[in-house]
């Protein structure tokens, strides 16, 4: 029986992009109680093992009455959770595959710990995952306070890998997160699901804007837009230059790796060009289909130095060029745009959770002009523009 508490446990969980979609409803504290199972699986596993997780990990308060009377309710609603996935093979047929997802759960009251296993039924979204899945870290899931932010921050972060827009069907939506027949109205929906998200989420990786697409006057669609622009420090002793850290994050590089970078920045192993000759080439290799995992080998071959040889050969040759910051294309660069008054509500946001290492708005903003960026004015609207 696995015992480890989260602090003990990888720094990281994974589901199959399958199981990111499917449609299935939690309450915080199943969500949680299902992160904390996440938690407890290793990359070897070929089963699920019986777990003893602590009321600790899964409860807040765990002297309080009330505290106990959830973690039973979440115990019994858990164990009778079903996960449907719908699938459409090489063929195009479709398939609804609707399983259990425990094969127990139970609570002995006064015990401090909860028993629980997943069902072998989900074993292909949970176990021995390769290629299509989603990589999320313990700590950003457990700060979330909302079932729909947690929901949408794994969609947001399946799509972050190859893309920057989501644009999903309001009702495609809605059934993923197992609410087809709650909030009716879009204006509902939007209040107590986007906007909730949208604020919570403001403090993550997966920060994002949305608009509404209307098919008359009704709205359709709903696209994402993840604001990787926002540079979130949720470990003040990670200090990289903005740039390297935005294209770090948006490579699926997590905080805990960023940290290990962050170190060899500071005592003078690597510098800021061989991070970004290492994102660049191994961005061609991944290209061509010589890598699987791009965010792996990025982390792998800087914490190891991998390229630093050939990357000091290089460097030291004629034909040395400073590599961009930004992915090298095979088309002209994108100019990169912010919205001034978006980037000081972002910043607003995270010095109230103190999340930033900048005192006021203006050193904030400062430490992005000297990053690159230019302020100017268009149509009314300041901006902020790198080229």
């Amino acid at each position: 029986m696995k015992k480890l508490s989260l602090t003990e446990s990888d720094s990281t969980v994974a589901q199959h992009n399958e199981l990111v979609k499917a449609r299935f409803n939690m309450s915080l504290m199943e969500t949680r109680l299902f992160v904390a199972l996440l938690a407890r699986i290793n990359k070897g596993d070929t089963e699920f093992a019986l777990c003893r997780i602590p009321i600790a990990e899964v409860c807040a308060n765990v002297d309080g009455g009330k505290s106990y009377i959830e973690v039973k309710e979440a115990v019994i609603k858990l164990s009778s959770k079903v996960i449907t996935i719908e699938t459409v093979d090489n063929n195009g047929k479709h398939e609804i595959i609707s399983d259990p997802l425990m094969a127990t759960c139970r609570y002995k009251d006064g015990s401090g710990f909860i028993v629980a296993q997943l069902n072998h039924f989900v074993k292909p979204y949970l176990l021995q995952l390769k290629g299509n899945f989603t990589v999320a870290e313990i700590k950003v899931l457990l700060q979330l306070r909302s079932y729909y932010s947690y929901r949408i921050y794994w969609l947001l972060k399946s799509t972050a890998y190859s893309a920057n827009n989501l644009t999903i069907e309001v009702q495609e939506l809605r059934s993923i997160l197992g609410i087809e027949n709650q909030y009716p109205n879009f204006y509902d929906f939007k209040r107590w699901v986007l906007l909730v998200s949208q604020k919570e989420l403001a403090s993550t990786d997966m920060s994002f804007s949305f608009k509404e697409i209307k098919d008359g006057r009704a709205v359709k669609y709903v696209e994402f837009a993840i604001d990787r622009q926002m540079i979130l420090r949720l470990d003040e002793d990670i200090i990289l230059p903005v740039a390297i850290q935005s294209k770090l994050s948006e490579n699926g590089i997590s905080l805990n790796s960023m940290q290990e970078i962050s170190d060899l920045l500071k005592s003078g192993v690597i510098d800021d060009d061989y991070i970004l000759y290492v994102i660049n080439e191994l961005s061609k290799k991944k290209d061509r289909g010589n890598i699987k995992s791009l965010s792996g080998a990025i982390y792998v071959a800087i914490v190891k130095q991998q390229l630093l040889k050939e990357y000091l050969e290089l460097k030291n040759s004629k034909i040395y060029k400073q590599p961009n910051a930004k992915t090298v294309p095979t088309t002209k660069e994108a100019t990169t745009i912010l919205k001034l008054e978006e980037q000081r509500e972002g910043f607003d946001l995270m010095k109230k959770r103190g999340m930033t290492e900048f005192d006021t708005f203006d050193d904030f903003l400062e430490n992005l002009l000297q990053s690159g960026f230019r302020y100017t004015r268009q149509n009314g609207v300041e901006l902020l523009i790198k080229e």
